[in-house]
């Protein structure tokens, strides 16, 4: 795959677009897979509020112990 050659101004307004459209996702907690600031590697830091990320109100950790924990057979 050859990358293409952009005029400078483009490339510029492209980065620009995809850095914003990133922004207001982290803004909302949406995070991907792989993602640098995803709060899974940041410590639990959510780095766009500060604030440690949450799952309706419970830590990461302590939500998805409770949501998966086996039951009973």
């Amino acid at each position: 795959m050859k990358p293409l050659d952009l005029p400078a101004g483009l490339a510029r307004r492209a980065m620009r677009e995809a850095d914003e459209a990133i922004r207001a996702q982290h803004l909302r907690g949406v995070f991907d897979e792989g993602d640098p600031n995803h709060p899974k590697y940041n410590r639990g830091i959510n780095y766009a509020t500060g604030k440690p990320l949450t799952l309706f109100g419970h830590g990461v950790d302590e939500f998805m112990a409770k949501q998966y924990r086996k039951k009973p057979s």
